[in-house]
């Protein structure tokens, strides 16, 4: 760490009041910007701990996967079997497929609860587990909220970084800035490889501003030197620029670069990896070898060293997953093939007593889920419920194989009866087909037993009940619904109404079931709604369709209720000298090779609704009359516009485009509505 000058020294404050703490169980908190270097303070203070005879347990789950909570408590198990604190025996346990992740979670407790004098938890950036926000779950954030809670709270010494929770306290907490010896470290010749020459001479130049920046920002700044020359570098850096910047100009300099054409898919694969690699792996992923330029830019600069191997910063591996990671979805599966086989390949090498086994076992695992290899994803072994949730949910999104995904999130609840997301989307994925509806009405029921609070769950039952033709007990489900939300709630988070009435109003529209659709869109406050284009969208449509039952459609959707009559929308307000007089709104009832019939309407005064009645006119004046097309163009159901101006006796006609009976902001209708109809034969 000797690029981390305030790290070290704050390594050395840690262990001293670590050292003065024994008998009692603190936390301590380090603090700082993404890249002040607290992930590799943790991994130094691990290293030194053990050299004092201590048990640190680094706890470095992958950062926002939905398998970080059980990750985390494979990490654990590893640590305290590592440091003789259980036995291979209780690993066993972590590898049953008997037990629930709860049962596992209760075991470790147990486990570390015994061990904790002498375990110190090294626990990197907690709030940065939690799975990225589903779309309508939060079922592996719950999971990992547990992991987090139970090691925050964990009975031994912890040393936590990033923030922690408000009603967690911390013994003593330190702020570490991102600053480096950047001229110092790029003298190092052992540091930079083959780019030795490049860092030193970088050092030489007299670049501003470097010594407040960043290890992993003068890294990066030696590769754009590397890339672009050091006098080039150093004239675009002038005083500095901000991380995003210096990564976008990297990635710039090094596509078709003709010495550097391996760099960007190289870094594109390694960002698949979610533990640290070893020349080994960096070989099986096509990177360029050590010794050359690219290869060392690769290890040095885009990646850092440590024990186990090459690891390469969270930060990096969004600047590739923003670029598409420079891969095709073929070269993807590829590369998790390649690491899966490696994977394999390792822990089949390893003493069955190697608790590493479980953690290469998992990996493995995530690997074979994006191969696009099906058999492939059947064969890899889960130690969690969990594991077979993210197969599910990855065969349902993306490979849509509805129906295996059903039978995987049925192994699922087998596993753990109490799982709801595995019994909510067994449930979906035969709906989705139109299949089993006893098993699909049992799932869905049983999902929310176990998890009332669950808004998507309510919603997906009451749609399938709409879908069924249930209108007595969709409505009865509706009221249930809001009474368990406490609806309406102008201060309930937004997203109950976007998941909940969105998709069932939708759906009622659909069926015209106007009336109840009317009663669920009245239920949102005017603040939401006016927050989501979706839900906008639907009340146009609800508009549209009561005017069309009341016989007065008369505007597209695409002009807002509350401004149809501030017309006219499309006619001008003068035609040349002539001001408009008045202009009627309309819509194409009929169209014959002689006749074209128009129902349109009178604006309504105040309070007053608008006086309609049909207007006949021959093929060839509406021709002359028409500026926009022909009556043999035009079709039934179009919506017209007729402006009169000053001593005119015909009209000026304006049409809508047909595209406007569409509105883009609609949400999708999803599953097909009438999908049970199609199974029994009666539509096509």
């Amino acid at each position: 760490m000797q690029q981390l000058p305030e790290a070290v020294g704050l390594e050395q404050d840690l262990i001293t009041d670590l050292e003065s703490a024994r008998g009692s169980a603190r936390l301590w908190q380090i603090q700082g910007s993404p890249f002040a270097g607290k992930s590799s303070l943790l991994r130094g203070l691990a290293i030194t701990l053990r050299d004092k005879g201590q048990s640190p347990i680094l706890v470095q789950p992958p950062a926002r996967a939905a398998d970080a909570g059980v990750m985390a408590m494979v990490e654990v198990a590893v640590g305290l079997h590592s440091h003789g604190h259980i036995g291979t025996d209780k690993l066993a346990l972590i590898r049953s497929d008997e037990k629930s992740w709860l049962d596992k979670l209760e075991a470790l407790k147990s486990w570390l609860e015994d061990s904790a004098e002498g375990v110190v938890l090294l626990c990197d950036e907690p709030e940065h587990w939690h799975s990225s926000a589903e779309e309508d779950t939060d079922h592996f954030r719950q999971q990992a909220s547990a992991v987090i809670d139970w090691l925050l709270r964990a009975p031994c010494h912890r040393v936590v970084t990033g923030a922690v929770e408000s009603g967690i306290r911390s013994h003593r907490s330190w702020h570490l800035k991102a600053a480096s010896n950047a001229r110092d470290w790029l003298h190092e010749s052992s540091d930079w490889g083959a780019l030795a020459d490049t860092a030193q001479a970088l050092a030489r130049s007299g670049v501003r501003n470097l010594e407040s920046r960043s290890p992993l920002e003068v890294r990066l700044l030696l590769a754009l030197a590397e890339a672009i020359t050091v006098d080039a570098a150093v004239r675009w850096w002038g005083q500095g620029k901000p991380r995003r910047e210096l990564s976008r100009k990297l990635v710039e300099a090094l596509q078709g670069h003709p010495a550097m054409d391996a760099v960007l898919p190289a870094w594109g694969r390694i960002s698949l990896s979610r533990r640290p690699l070893g020349n080994a792996e960096l070989d099986v992923l096509d990177a360029p070898k050590a010794a050359s330029r690219a290869g060392a830019l690769l290890r040095y600069c885009l990646m850092y060293p440590e024990a186990q191997g090459y690891r390469l910063h969270e930060l990096l591996k969004a600047d590739a997953r923003d670029n598409a990671y420079w891969l095709s979805a073929r070269e993807r599966h590829s590369a998790h093939r390649q690491l899966y086989d490696r994977y394999c390949q390792r822990f089949e090498q390893r003493n069955a007593d190697d608790a590493m086994l479980l953690i290469e076992e998992c990996e493995a695992f995530h690997h074979a889920m994006h191969t696009n290899d099906v058999a492939l994803m059947q064969r890899a072994r889960p130690y969690f419920a969990t594991q077979l949730d993210i197969v599910g949910r990855l065969l349902s999104r993306e490979r849509r194989e509805y129906r295996r995904a059903a039978e995987v999130f049925q192994r699922a609840h087998r596993w753990e009866p109490h799982d709801a997301y595995a019994h909510h989307y067994q449930a979906y994925n035969l709906d989705i087909l139109a299949e089993q509806s006893v098993t699909v009405e049992a799932h869905y029921r049983r999902a929310i037993e176990l998890e009332p609070d669950n808004v998507w769950w309510h919603s997906r039952w009451i749609s399938y009940l709409i879908t069924r033709g249930r209108a007595q007990q969709t409505h009865n489900a509706w009221l249930e619904v809001l009474d368990q939300f406490g609806l309406p709630d102008v201060d309930i988070t937004p997203s109950v109404y976007k998941h909940l009435h969105t998709w069932i109003g939708r759906l009622l529209l659909h069926r015209g079931q106007l009336d109840m659709a009317d009663e669920v869109l009245q239920g949102i406050p005017d603040s939401i709604i006016q927050s989501e284009p979706g839900l906008q969208a639907l009340k146009r449509r609800l508009t549209a369709l009561l005017q069309a039952r009341r016989g007065e459609a008369f505007f597209p959707f695409s002009i807002a209720p509350d401004t149809q009559w501030n017309g006219p929308h499309l006619a001008p307000s003068r035609q040349g000298e002539r001001p408009l007089d008045h202009w009627l709104p309309g819509r194409v009832d009929a169209v014959s090779e002689d006749e074209v019939v128009l129902h349109v309407a009178e604006p309504p005064r105040q309070d007053e609704r608008p006086q309609a009645g049909t207007i006949e006119m021959a093929t060839h004046q509406f021709n002359a009359c028409s500026e926009d097309t022909t009556a043999e163009r035009l079709q039934a159901g179009q919506f017209v516009e007729l402006a009169w101006y000053a001593d005119q006796e015909m009209p000026l006609i304006r049409v809508h485009p047909a595209h406007e009976l569409h509105d883009p902001d609609l949400p999708p209708l999803f599953p097909d509505p009438a999908r049970y109809l199609r199974r029994s034969g009666w539509v096509t």
